[in-house]
């Protein structure tokens, strides 16, 4: 069964840990103190509440601006995703526009919701250090299971605006706030805390959404990524892909079928690393669903067809890049740059729906309509997408392109069951479909990606194959030939030359990466931590503001857009957090 994080339970955690206007002024709230959780049941109600901060939706955050899957900060920003209309959101624009400033709003979001779930996390181990009814393996496992959860939201503030503070049990324990700064770098911390996760987690869980050693392994290796540690990312990669399993003992693994990651009916599979355990039949009222990607999913509450997806709309150049060659490769040169963006895939820009409209006949991988809703193309299980009509009309395409997300979208036959809806204030639609923070695929593509730097480029390259495989052999979109030609051409195979030549080995796992994991948050940290962020979104850009108008004299400023702006609240509040360049 799901480990459900009950938004019930969250007013319970209304204690110490409690976040106010900034994470380091803590004062106690609520009508418990934490010496009331001195005890076992105590310490696992924390840790749940440390684990309900996963899905972004605190007491200190909003919808969007905190969203667990990262749309906002991870493909608005990388060329995946146009905001999208018909109503913007004004600051999820100005971030895509890369004109972010210390108060814009969604900075203070996203920085109180990390931090507070920084502050559970502490919680827990404090509480468990008081606590004399658990057997000591117990109390380990729990200490640990906080201490991962630590990691993680340390690291995604370290992502985010890279000079960030620590802050531990201790900090909050001696109430030192005053000493806190972010002129240090947190990575050997964040590291500590998956070294000793991965050190002391069981294998195996009674409940599949809490993690076990092998996540733990997987989130060290990706921190040993983010600091190009290639050798020490490498060997414990191998070692994950030897012995490494999921919370229930499965081995790790691909599944068959590439959509079975994004399926609520099959979630927690053998591919599942680390997901966020979302929910709608448990009675929250909506709280444990991904309401992050509300307004990204069909809302059905007022009809069949209302809308289907306001924004986080695909971009042209991502569906471009699905396109491949007369040998089912990528459109990549002999140095393995990306040919694909040069024309536009066929699309129904400006035409009307149910017109005749043909798709793009030309060979794609069929990743392409696992993952983006194109006209003329099955949707899922909705039926045939007419274009225009389901991306918000004319005016609905000319914001946000004539595209639609997907995968986070929960089947219409799961409509109100395992994978469905429910609405929580003015029609809201949240989805029960789990969002994967890592999956195996991703951990082949990190150890291709070591390979390449590191080790053998054939390794690499018979990683990447499999993960290509995978889509050749995978399940496809049912092709539609209603109008007398197929809606979809598929082609994907693997590369069957050697690779000999660093730079396009390199260059092909970094497109590989982009096709499997497109629309999953994590394409902006990538090109980040590749170094090739800038020069990658100015050439965006250039071309992309031809084909949308509000992208028109948009750039990437080098040395300071690689990271967010500090809020100006916490700056404020306190003296210590230096600003970023730049701003």
């Amino acid at each position: 069964m799901k480990y459900k994080y009950c938004f019930a339970i969250l007013t319970l955690m209304l204690i110490a840990n409690s976040c106010k206007k900034d994470f380091l002024n803590v004062a106690p709230q609520g009508q418990q103190s934490i010496e009331a959780f001195y005890n076992s049941n105590g310490v696992q109600s924390l840790l749940v509440g440390a684990y309900h901060d996963l899905t972004g939706i605190s007491t200190n955050s909003g919808w969007w601006s905190t969203s667990g899957t990262y749309w906002v900060y991870g493909d608005v920003t990388a060329g995946d995703a146009y905001t999208g209309g018909p109503s913007t959101l004004p600051d999820v624009s100005s971030i895509e526009q890369f004109k972010t400033t210390p108060a814009t709003g969604y900075m203070e979001d996203q920085w109180t919701t990390d931090y507070d779930g920084v502050s559970r996390c502490n919680s827990v181990l404090i509480a468990a250090s008081h606590t004399t009814d658990m057997p000591d393996d117990a109390k380990t496992e729990a200490i640990a299971e906080a201490r991962f959860l630590r990691g993680h939201y340390h690291f995604n503030a370290k992502i985010m605006w890279n000079n960030v503070p620590y802050v531990d049990e201790n900090v909050v324990e001696n109430a030192s706030f005053g000493s806190v700064s972010n002129n240090v770098d947190i990575w050997p911390n964040i590291e500590a805390d998956f070294r000793f996760a991965y050190d002391n987690l069981a294998e195996t869980q009674a409940q599949v959404g809490r993690v076990n050693k092998w996540a733990a392994a997987c989130y060290l290796a990706k921190c040993y990524m983010f600091q190009h540690k290639y050798d020490s990312a490498l060997a414990l990669l191998n070692t994950v892909m030897a012995n490494g399993k999921n919370s229930a003992g499965v081995p790790y693994d691909l599944v068959d079928c590439f959509h079975d990651n994004f399926d609520a009916s099959k979630e927690n599979n053998k591919e599942s690393v680390f997901q966020i355990q979302f929910s709608v039949d448990d009675n929250s009222y909506g709280y444990n669903s991904d309401l992050g990607e509300t307004g990204n999913v069909p809302n059905l509450y007022y009809g069949p067809d209302p809308y289907y997806g306001y924004w986080k709309r695909p971009t042209f150049n991502l569906v471009n890049a699905f396109k491949t060659d007369v040998d089912g490769l990528p459109m990549l040169d002999a140095s393995g740059n990306d040919t694909s963006n040069i024309t536009n895939m066929t699309n129904d820009m400006g035409i009307a729906s149910y017109s005749g409209f043909v798709p793009y006949q030309g060979t794609v991988d069929p990743r392409l309509d696992w993952s983006i809703g194109r006209a003329g193309v099955p949707y899922l299980d909705y039926g045939v997408n007419p274009g225009q009509d389901w991306a918000g009309g004319p005016s609905g395409q000319l914001i946000g392109g004539p595209y639609l997300p997907m995968k986070n979208v929960y089947m219409l036959s799961q409509d109100y069951g395992i994978g469905g809806n429910n609405f929580y204030a003015a029609g809201g639609a949240g989805s029960s479909v789990n969002y994967s923070i890592i999956r195996y695929a991703e951990v082949l593509l990190w150890t291709a990606e070591c390979e390449v730097e590191v080790g053998s480029l054939e390794k690499a390259r018979a990683l990447v194959n499999r993960v290509r495989e995978r889509a050749k052999n995978s399940c496809t979109v049912d092709i539609d030939y209603s109008s007398g030609y197929p809606s979809a051409n598929y082609f994907v195979d693997t590369y069957k030359s050697a690779w000999t030549n660093q730079d396009f080995a390199r260059n092909a796992v970094r497109f590989e990466t982009r096709l499997e994991l497109a629309l999953e948050g994590h394409r902006f940290f990538d090109l980040v931590r590749w170094g090739i962020v800038g020069d990658y979104m100015n050439k965006y850009f250039q071309t992309e503001q031809t084909r949308i108008d509000h992208l028109k004299g948009v750039s990437f400023t080098t040395n300071k857009n690689e990271y967010f702006p500090i809020p100006l609240k916490e700056t404020g509040l306190n003296h210590n957090l230096v600003q970023n360049p730049g701003y």
